[in-house]
C-alpha cells in the first residue's frame, strides 16, 4: 500500500488509504480548506501532477506541501503587481498614440494592449474568491474595484468594436488609468500590509523574497 506525506507529516486517513491519486488531493484539499490553506505541490511519485494536470490511477507514494490562503494571495498580488509596475505610463502613452495614429494601427496594437492589462486582470480575478470566502476589512473597497474594472474592460472592448477612438481614448483618461491608480493605492496601502501580518503571524520570519 502507498503512503501519503503532507507538508513532512504521514497522512491518516479514517476510513482507508484510497486507491486514487485524485481521491487523495480531493479528501486533502477539503481537511486543507477547514484550515485556510491549499495545496500549492502534489507529487506522485515524483511527478507533479498540479504542473502537468493530470493524475495518474496508482501511486507508490505521494508527497504534498500546502499554504495558506493568505499567502497564496499575498505572494500573487505582489507578483502580479510588479507586473502592473508602469501600467499607468504604458497606457497614457497607448492612449496618445489612440489620436495621433490611423485606426487601423490602434486596431493592430489590440492585442498588445490586451497584454499590458492582462496582469490587471489577472489580480482582481484572484483575489476575489479570497475577499467572498473571508470577507476582509478591505474587501469592500476591493469589491468597488472589481466592478469598476468589468465595467471598464467592457466600455473599452466595445470602443474597439466599434471602431472609436475617441471613445477609446476617453475610456483610457477617464476610467481605466484612474482605476489602475487606486488599485495601486489600495494594495499598497491596505491589502499587501494586511496580507503580510496575517502571514506573519503564523510565519514570523517570512519575506518577499522567501
Amino acid at each position: 500500500m502507498g503512503s501519503v506525506v503532507a507538508d513532512g507529516e504521514e497522512v491518516v486517513f479514517e476510513e482507508g488509504m484510497p486507491d486514487s491519486p485524485r481521491n487523495i488531493f480531493d479528501l486533502v484539499s477539503q481537511a486543507l480548506s477547514e484550515q485556510r490553506k491549499a495545496i500549492v505541490k502534489f507529487k506522485v511519485d515524483h511527478k507533479n501532477c498540479l504542473q502537468d494536470g493530470e493524475f495518474p490511477e496508482s501511486f507508490d507514494f505521494i508527497e504534498i506541501e500546502s499554504m495558506p490562503h493568505d499567502e497564496i494571495i499575498l505572494r500573487i498580488s505582489i507578483q502580479l503587481l510588479n507586473k502592473m509596475s508602469d501600467l499607468e505610463s504604458q497606457l497614457r502613452a497607448y492612449q496618445a498614440n489612440v489620436l495621433s495614429i490611423p485606426w487601423s494601427e490602434v486596431f493592430k496594437q489590440m492585442d498588445q494592449f490586451i497584454g499590458k492589462i492582462q496582469p490587471f486582470a489577472d489580480l482582481i480575478d484572484n483575489v476575489a474568491p479570497y475577499v467572498h470566502s473571508y470577507s476582509p476589512p478591505w474587501g469592500e473597497k476591493f469589491t468597488s474595484i472589481a466592478n469598476k474594472q468589468a465595467n471598464c474592460l467592457n466600455l473599452t472592448l466595445s470602443a474597439f468594436e466599434r471602431k472609436d477612438p475617441a471613445g477609446l481614448s476617453q475610456c483610457l483618461g477617464s476610467e481605466l488609468i484612474p482605476l489602475c491608480e487606486t488599485t495601486h493605492s489600495l494594495f499598497s496601502k491596505e491589502i499587501i500590509p494586511s496580507l503580510r501580518s496575517a502571514v506573519m503571524e503564523v510565519n514570523p520570519t517570512w519575506s518577499d523574497d522567501a
